[in-house]
């Protein structure tokens, strides 16, 4: 850049408009293009400037009035200042100002600068009389005034002036000394320019002269051309004239033939020109649908449209129509892409625009709303395909694998599968109707739609929305509520893969709801998720429930703890485990509900009820397990000719090889500790985790528990209290069964201390594995004796002599002595009956041999007596 422009002097300094003004100073310019910009008092004059060098430049003045800057522009040292100023005025000659040549009155001719100067029409001139007309209003209507003067007229340079009608127009408020005063004035101003004719002429003596060189020359001019061409010269002339045309023809017909097809071709560069922007339209539109500026493709058919949409010219017609065609195309091609899925909003969005803005015959926005909602259920349907093909194809690969590695790798590639497939199918369905939904608010709110929508439209898009969602339904209760997989996936895992499903499925539902989606597709979608809790929760206790139909297996006959109730093993742990986990997994899984979801473990509700059934199965299950341990046998034969080889045979407490009446009680008190502690911490384990506590299903397996104690109680006394009682009668007849009438009796014969052992054997063992409950087995085991005692009593012949029924009496009251603390009321009776067929003591001295005999007999018993009644506390 260098220095800006400096004006330093001007020359003249004032003038009218067009003065000729010379503009000096320094930087004024290089050249003649490096002059772009003057202004003279504001007013441009660049077109009349003439730049004569750096430091000088001639132009002439606009129409400015008053003072102003001379402003200087280059294009090397851009705009300049002044230190001088220029003052403009406006100079008006009028009829009666004096003027050495010749002022035409009509309107001259433009100014170089393409303005007009001030028109003499609108020029006042002064009021002849020296008289002010200020404020006066005309009283006389123009067409008063014409019918007083119908030749006249009221303007001073009319050669038809009328005096009246001026002084009337102008003057008719006039006073008549006024008037008076005005011709005074008048005669003054005409004597004045009388006597000022000399002076006058003097100060235009060279016009005067100029003028009459010029009438003496022309009267030359006109002598000489009359000697030489005549009087009449116009004849010679017109024939010169002729001559002169044929000898141009001949000598320029080709020059001029060339002229035409230049001015033909110029014409058509100049069409051209002017009308470049449509002859280079088609291939400007190529251009910008290669590079996919389709909106300057929009702009330019618009203006083009514009333009010439109604011209009659045939080849700007041939261009429109090429033009048209390109359009079409372009239409067809938007169209397409705009169907075209996947394409994300903002892009399809365009299309839209554009083909409304090219007049495209239909409702785009819907097309594109119609297209988004058939790629969603098509996305949806591929997703399903694709998964299910690769499960099909994890499965054939297990089929392949060894059985373990399957068994261990299948299951959790198969929940793999349909846990991906959850994922892709919540992402497809929360991308696709976050992308639809907005496109149909903005086509509903008139943003996007070229015409108004229909009405049903609302219906058919909510039919829509409505059928892409029960779509996705149905396709997560295959993929997630069908299958075996989940039976030997592990517990942890399984775990896992149902938080990571319903966490998808409830991000799905989340960004449903952020969309504003009316309330029957979001509850479609809530059903899915509470369906799946259900599910999650059902597959929980079906696992419970498995684990626990394989107890029986498990079962070692291993002692782990001793309680109050007897000897327990592990079952009734592991039954309160696999609830507690399984209740610990619905809690954490699916028990909790998400945004808007209801409760799922709700009091009288359908999974309230179906959790309070799988509870019952499970727990019935585990009632069925114990029967089948403690029933199912294989070693049910017992010494029945001597019971204590069966005691010898005992194996040692905390050994797993136990015989079956072991078992037998295993099981037993098992089930009274599951009826008494395990089914109260089950209860407990509802309470603490927030569900319904199960009232039926803990009350049905109590009974069953009772029922399944009884029957333990009953066969244990089939197999081991009938064998005891089949060796009383036999034992009876054996050995010394008759008794002498002379022999003192002084003891019991030996079955009773037979029967007496048997007791106590079976005592030990039951007491070994029931405690406390052992005396359950013994009452009744007793109670059988009893029996058995009180009918050989009544099918034996009275005693034949004292000594017989002493003897029987004593064996009675001996027994009755040894199980006092076993008998039952029952048994009690069972006893007066067999006591009640021998005869009576008569004497006291056999009173007193009895009550001697027996006291010897609890001194001699003391350590038989005590094993057989410890452990008497009522359970």
């Amino acid at each position: 850049m260098g220095p800006p422009p400096v004006v330093t002097g001007i020359s003249p300094k004032e003038g009218p408009p067009g003065t000729r003004v010379t503009i000096r100073g320094e930087f004024l310019g290089t050249s003649v293009t490096d002059l772009i910009g003057l202004k003279i008092c504001g007013c441009d004059c660049l077109l009349s400037a003439e730049w004569k060098s750096k430091n000088k430049i001639v132009a002439r003045s606009g129409p400015c009035k008053g003072r102003g800057d001379i402003i200087v522009t280059t294009r090397s040292g851009g705009e300049g200042t002044s230190t001088v100023q220029f003052r403009g005025y406006h100079e008006s000659i009028g009829p009666v100002k004096e003027s050495a040549v010749w002022v035409e009155e009509a309107a001259p001719p433009s100014l170089p600068w393409g303005r007009r100067p001030m028109s003499p029409t609108t020029y006042t001139p002064p009021d002849p009389l020296g008289l002010s007309t200020e404020g006066d209003d005309c009283k006389f209507p123009e067409e008063e005034l014409h019918e007083m003067f119908p030749d006249g007229s009221g303007k001073l340079s009319d050669d038809n002036f009328q005096p009246g009608w001026y002084l009337l127009e102008h003057h008719s408020n006039t006073s008549y000394e006024d008037l008076k005063a005005g011709m005074v004035f008048l005669q003054r101003k005409v004597e004045s320019q009388k006597e000022g004719q000399l002076s006058f002429l003097k100060a235009n003596t060279g016009a005067v002269m100029d003028q009459l060189d010029r009438l003496v020359l022309l009267k030359n001019m006109y002598e000489e051309d009359e000697r030489k061409n005549g009087k009449e010269p116009l004849p010679s002339l017109q024939a010169a004239i002729e001559e002169s045309i044929s000898l141009a023809d001949s000598l320029f017909a080709e020059i001029l033939s060339r002229k035409d097809n230049a001015d033909k071709t110029r014409e058509a560069l100049s069409l051209l020109t002017r009308h470049k922007f449509l002859f280079q339209l088609p291939a400007s539109i190529d251009r910008n649908i290669r590079k996919k500026e389709y909106d300057l493709v929009v702009n330019d058919y618009t203006r083009v449209k514009n333009l010439f949409g109604n011209t009659d010219v045939k080849l700007f017609q041939k261009i429109l129509d090429e033009i048209d065609k390109k359009i079409e195309d372009l239409k067809e091609k938007l169209y397409t892409r705009m169907k075209t899925m996947p394409i994300n909003v903002q892009e399809q969005t365009k299309y839209i625009r554009l083909l409304i803005s090219l007049n495209w015959e239909g409702d785009a926005a819907w097309v594109a709303i119609t297209s988004r909602k058939e790629y969603l259920m098509s996305l949806m349907n591929k997703v399903k395909d694709h998964f299910k093909q690769k499960e099909e194809q994890e499965n054939s690969d297990k089929g392949k694998r060894k059985a373990k590695e399957a068994e261990s790798a299948g299951a959790g590639g198969a929940w793999g599968v349909r846990g991906a497939w959850c994922a892709a199918a919540c992402g497809a369905l929360a991308a696709q109707l976050h992308a639809l939904w907005p496109l149909a608010r903005r086509y509903f709110a008139g943003e996007l739609a070229g015409e108004p929508a229909e009405p049903q439209r609302h219906a058919d898009l909510k039919e829509m929305i409505i059928a892409a969602v029960e779509l996705f339904s149905e396709h997560m209760r295959s993929c997630l509520l069908s299958g075996s997989s989940n039976k030997t996936l592990p517990t942890d895992a399984l775990r896992v893969r149902l938080v990571a499903n319903l966490r998808h499925l409830r991000e799905a539902y989340d960004e449903l709801i952020k969309l504003d989606l009316p309330s029957q597709p979001l509850s479609i979608v809530e059903k899915v998720i509470f369906d799946y809790r259900v599910h999650g929760m059902t597959v929980f206790l079906q696992r419970a429930l498995k684990r626990v139909k394989g107890l029986g297996e498990k079962e070692t006959w291993k002692i782990e703890e001793f309680s109050d109730y007897g000897a327990i093993t592990n079952l009734p742990q592991l039954l309160e485990t696999y609830m507690n986990e399984a209740l610990s997994a619905i809690h954490k899984c699916v028990s909790s509900g998400g945004r808007r979801e209801a409760a799922l473990l709700v009091e009288g509700a359908e999974p309230a009820a179906a959790l309070h059934k799988d509870v019952r199965s499970i727990l019935l299950a585990y009632v069925t397990v114990l029967e089948n341990l403690a029933l199912n046998h294989d070693d049910q034969e017992f010494n029945n000719n001597n019971l204590s080889v069966a005691l010898e045979q005992r194996v040692a407490p905390g050994s797993s090889s136990r015989s079956w009446q072991q078992r037998l009680l295993l099981a037993g008190a098992n089930a009274t500790y599951t009826r008494r502690v395990t089914l109260t911490n089950i209860a407990d384990a509802f309470q603490n985790f927030g569900f319904p506590k199960p009232t039926q299903a803990l009350q049905a397996t109590k009974e069953a528990l009772s029922a399944l104690e009884s029957t333990i109680a009953e066969t244990y006394l089939e197999h081991k209290g009938d064998p005891l009682v089949g060796t009383i009668e036999p034992s009876m007849d054996m050995g010394r069964h008759k008794t002498d009438a002379d022999v003192i009796v002084d003891d019991a014969r030996p079955y009773v201390y037979e029967i007496i052992n048997n007791l106590i054997a079976v005592h030990a063992e039951v007491d070994s594995v029931c405690g406390a409950a052992s005396v359950r087995y013994v009452r009744d085991i007793c109670e059988t004796v009893c029996e058995e005692l009180a009918r050989l009593a009544a099918t034996a012949p009275a005693p034949p002599d004292p000594a017989a029924a002493f003897q029987a009496r004593l064996e009675y009251t001996l027994l009755r002595v040894a199980c006092a603390e076993h008998l039952t009321r029952k048994a009690e009776n069972h006893l007066m009956e067999a006591l009640a067929g021998i005869p009576p003591l008569e004497s006291e001295e056999e009173k007193k041999r009895m009550d001697s005999i027996v006291e010897g007999f609890k001194k001699r018993m003391e350590l038989q007596l005590a094993s057989l009644n410890c452990n008497m506390e009522t359970v």
